[in-house]
């Protein structure tokens, strides 16, 4: 499996607004940034060669080569260049290992926010990105790059047949309701464009608590229980498209 990725920057932020998973044939040579352009280059081929979207919180890749302890500006990045193959890491390994199936095709990645940083979920990024939520359909400036850092759910394109969603529990509506809102009504864009929709749930709330608090647990974000996260996932992506899974977060020990 190969990562690619597209950043750009504006104002001193660094955004990754687009990326993709590439599977390839066992007998094939590893794809050029410029040869993987092609698989998307227009929107039918899009429409192609990607098997389907996973949803994540935000991002935080860098390209082959740089320090993930550094601003890619620091390190002298050409934010002008198309697409660059990126580190597998966190998260993508454990997709590597779970997705079968997918051979010459594309999975797209795509993020609530596109802002490129290790940790997004302090108080006061929270505090700027709930304010920039409720403003996204109105005409008022955000204090992030409105085309760089959001999704448009309402002109939104998600290419292939299934969304997996797994951006773990950082919407919840009683601290950051205008956050909440936006994930919202992208989930239910998904369910209205007639997605295959997936996540992990956990065992002990169940299936409809998830759906209802938009709780979809994220591979890396599964406390003390971490250990059993790569057979939920793995789990999810048995069938094709990807189905719904338990976390078991209820029996103690390691079985």
């Amino acid at each position: 499996m190969q990562f690619f990725g597209q950043f750009e920057t504006e104002h001193g932020e660094e955004y990754l607004t687009e990326s993709y998973l590439f599977f390839k044939n066992e007998d094939e040579d590893d794809l050029t940034p410029k040869e993987f352009k092609q698989l998307i280059k227009t929107q039918k081929l899009k429409k192609k060669n990607i098997a389907g979207t996973i949803i994540m919180y935000n991002p935080f890749y860098m390209p082959l080569g740089y320090d993930e302890n550094k601003t890619l500006t620091s390190q002298g990045f050409d934010f002008d260049t198309d697409f660059s193959e990126l580190k597998i890491e966190r998260e993508i390994a454990q997709f590597r290992a779970a997705i079968k199936g997918y051979k010459g095709q594309l999975v797209q990645i795509r993020t609530l926010f596109n802002l490129n940083i290790r940790k997004v979920d302090n108080a006061d990024m929270l505090v700027k990105l709930n304010s920039d939520s409720e403003l996204l359909n109105s005409d008022q400036l955000t204090y992030f790059d409105k085309e760089m850092n959001y999704i448009d759910v309402r002109n939104v394109t998600i290419n292939g047949k299934f969304v997996f969603f797994a951006w773990g529990h950082k919407t919840n509506p009683k601290e950051f309701l205008d956050i909440h809102t936006y994930a919202q009504s992208l989930y239910d864009r998904c369910v209205q464009m007639q997605k295959k929709v997936s996540f992990i749930f956990k065992k002990s709330t169940r299936e409809g608590y998830a759906i209802e608090y938009l709780n979809f647990l994220h591979p890396n974000d599964a406390g003390k229980f971490t250990f059993r996260m790569p057979d939920s996932l793995k789990k999810v992506f048995e069938t094709n498209p990807p189905q719904c899974a338990a976390f078991d977060d209820i029996n103690a020990h390691r079985v």
